[in-house]
């Protein structure tokens, strides 16, 4: 097939068009999921959960609302009253979904290292042992670090910056205890259960109560 030079030139803009945007996805994921999650905003009528600046994408609307995704919606109201699992087996072991090789880090409630509610997660539940951040779950999910924790169980509550597209921030009472946890690659397993937050509030004791 013989192009002439303006089909020939208009190809080659499409080229330059999809390899360009293959290298922003590949190398900006934060701000393309942030241009994602704005469009399905605008989709559903709502407002955009992003703004753009100098440092790349940031939260623009308050952090419960920006967090809930739609499936989180659907999950809070009707998908635990189909019959699915709504808390944590009390027997047995948790069932391992997935394993998860990634970046954990640690944080405390201080302003500068969350926002100005830092005895409050995203989840608007109080901060305790055993709360972690990450943004590629669900809020509720239930998660483990086997080679620092063993079985200990921790539960996603909070949300990263929307740079961080696959880490995880282990809460912790003091910025001394959060330093010298430090940043480690570990392993992470993905449990099956999911927790209503109803029963968070319910069962756990805060760490700091009547905080927010």
């Amino acid at each position: 097939m013989i192009l002439t030079k303006r089909q020939h030139n208009r190809l080659k803009k499409c080229l330059s068009v999809a390899v360009f945007a293959l290298l922003f996805e590949l190398g900006m994921p934060s701000i393309s999921l942030a241009a994602y999650e704005n469009y399905a905003a605008i989709t559903n009528g709502q407002e955009k959960p992003y703004r753009y600046g100098v440092l790349g994408a940031q939260p623009s609307v308050d952090s419960y609302e920006m967090v809930l995704s739609r499936e989180e919606r659907l999950s809070d109201a009707s998908v635990f009253a189909e019959g699915q699992p709504a808390t944590l087996p009390l027997e047995g072991e948790p069932t391992v979904v997935a394993e998860h090789w990634i970046t954990v880090t640690a944080y405390s409630s201080e302003p500068r290292q969350t926002d100005s509610t830092p005895f409050t997660t995203a989840w608007i539940t109080p901060v305790r042992d055993g709360v972690v951040a990450l943004n590629f779950l669900p809020k509720g999910s239930v998660v483990r670090f086997p080679d620092l924790y063993g079985d200990k169980i921790f539960v996603v509550e909070d949300r990263m910056n929307v740079r961080y597209t696959y880490r995880a921030d282990i809460w912790m009472t003091t910025r001394e205890e959060a330093k010298q946890f430090g940043i480690q690659y570990v392993r992470m397993e993905e449990l099956g259960a999911r927790m209503p937050r109803d029963y968070v509030l319910t069962h756990y004791e805060a760490a700091f109560p009547g905080m927010k």
